[in-house]
């Protein structure tokens, strides 16, 4: 009997193949490694340790990443680091997109990871969605799909197995899942005729494994898609005729464990028909979520089929595939970043003029992300952003740096004091919806100093309804390629 110990993913500690993963793998024959910022330093430690727990093992391993570009980044250096979907899809380039894909496929590939979880095909929509937010490609359906498919084709034709998510799609969201279960209240012809079109597009396009969602949808089914049937079954294979690999996404996340601990949840999602069940955490319940499918398995709770085309499927996925040629061509990424930064790179008028004259007593509002490395990744770091921004003001005889908490207050008195005395405010506003301190200093602006305030929105775009009438300068993005283009029209310099 095939062992179902098999069809895990599992997530790793360290960033050296240590003894207890080596153990943890030979106890649960798990075929699959999830790669998360805690196991990465740097491109020649990744490879060492790809490499190193493959040698130690004695057999071959599917490593994969979420390498999406924009908000999701394991790698802070050593990668190129791409603006992500809100920009391709403001660039709305076919073209790009492709080029992005093959990029991103050629340097994993040199790292021995030959899978990308992305790439993220959720449609927005108006509504402030916590959990995507920049990882869409926004909220048309058809530049989704559109986008979504060359991404995929250019990750593959580079070896790399790309990974279609979250599906049916969680672009209508209001909740995190990595928190709480969110609920989608659309009909079920909306949703469809909307949300369903990028991962049609993307079974079209050939991609190899699509990952659910922990999200439930009461027009198709009474309980989430990670276990539904009528989802991962009936509409994934039977309506949109998808043959690959179907993922859960991580099985430890607060949108499970508010109704199941992580072993029933990974019985219940592979009878669902999962093929590939993904625990990022704790390898204690790793061991006991393996147990229980193999219990559940020996008891003929699932057919014996049922085990079987999961396993041939993780096969065909975990195949060699030739290796491209050569290394990556990392100036050519460089470039493409910044055309893709450039190109979606948004202005929008207001009272106060740009570029800020080095003339006027400059106000510089920075987000204080100290402390926010467990919480986001940086290109380069938490204080990269600062740094940059203080580098592109250095000229700037006259000006002050202030730091806005991102939990905690800014006192409203010492605002007020600061935006008298200032000739220009720029606010580099890093999520308003999220953080009550930046949406207090920015409804502060928008009554104390609405003629002379420009904000720079990193990353959420939708933060503009909070001060609809102020100067505002979107770059879909907060790491260097975005903030250096969101910086020109600012300083009046180009990018550098």
């Amino acid at each position: 009997m095939i062992d179902p110990g098999r069809l895990f993913m599992l997530g790793i500690e360290g960033a050296r193949p240590r003894r207890e993963t080596v153990e943890l793998f030979k106890a649960t024959s798990a075929s699959g490694v999830l790669l998360l910022a805690r196991n990465i330093q740097n491109p020649l430690q990744t490879r060492a340790l790809t490499q190193g727990l493959q040698d130690r093992l004695g057999r071959k391993l599917l490593f994969a990443v979420d390498h999406e570009g924009g908000n999701v980044l394991r790698f802070q250096r050593g990668l190129t680091v791409f603006p992500g979907n809100a920009a391709l899809g403001r660039l709305g380039r076919e073209r790009a997109a492709f080029e992005v894909g093959r990029q991103m496929g050629s340097e994993l590939r040199a790292l021995g990871i030959e899978m990308n979880l992305a790439p993220v095909l959720d449609v927005l929509t108006r509504r402030y969605n916590p959990g995507i937010g920049l990882r869409s490609f926004g909220s048309d359906p058809a530049l989704a799909a559109r986008l979504g498919s060359a991404l995929v084709r250019g990750l593959e034709s580079r070896g790399v197995r790309a990974c279609a998510k979250h599906f049916p799609g969680k672009g209508a969201a209001t909740r995190d899942a990595h928190v709480e279960l969110p609920t989608i209240r659309l009909s079920r012809s909306e949703f469809e005729k909307e949300h369903l079109l990028p991962f049609r597009a993307a079974v079209r396009a050939g991609v190899s494994s699509v990952m659910s969602s922990h999200v439930l949808y009461p027009f198709f089914d009474a309980v989430p898609a990670t276990f539904s049937r009528a989802i991962a079954t009936e509409l994934l294979r039977g309506t949109l005729g998808f043959k690959g690999a179907l993922f859960t996404d991580d099985l430890g996340m607060g949108a499970v464990l508010q109704e199941r601990r992580v072993p029933a949840a990974a019985v219940e999602a592979f009878k669902a028909g999962h093929d590939v069940l993904l625990i990022a955490f704790d390898a204690r319940e790793q061991r006991k979520a393996v147990e229980q499918v193999r219990e559940s398995c020996a008891r003929g709770e699932a057919k014996t089929s049922r085990l079987e085309e999961a396993a041939a499927r993780l096969e065909r996925l975990s195949a060699p595939r030739p290796k491209p040629r050569g290394l990556p061509d990392f100036a050519k990424g460089v470039r493409l970043c910044r055309r893709i930064a450039q190109g979606a790179l948004e202005v929008v008028s207001g009272r106060a003029k740009l570029p800020v004259s080095k003339r006027e007593p400059l106000l510089v509002l920075l987000p204080d992300l100290r402390g926010m490395a467990a919480r986001f990744t940086f290109e380069g770091g938490p204080l990269a952003p600062e740094r940059m921004i203080r580098r592109a003001f250095a000229g700037w005889k006259n000006r002050r740096f202030e730091r806005v908490p991102l939990e905690g207050d800014f006192p409203a008195e010492k605002l007020q004091a600061l935006a008298a005395d200032a000739g220009a405010v720029i606010f580099f506003c890093f999520e308003a919806a999220r953080f009550p301190a930046e949406k207090a200093v920015l409804e502060s602006l928008r009554r104390l100093a609405p003629s002379k305030t420009a904000v720079c929105y990193l990353r959420n775009p939708f933060d503009r309804e909070i001060a609809p009438e102020l100067t505002a300068v979107v770059p879909y993005g907060y790491h260097a390629a975005s903030l250096a283009a969101a910086l020109g029209p600012l300083t009046g310099e180009e990018p550098r």
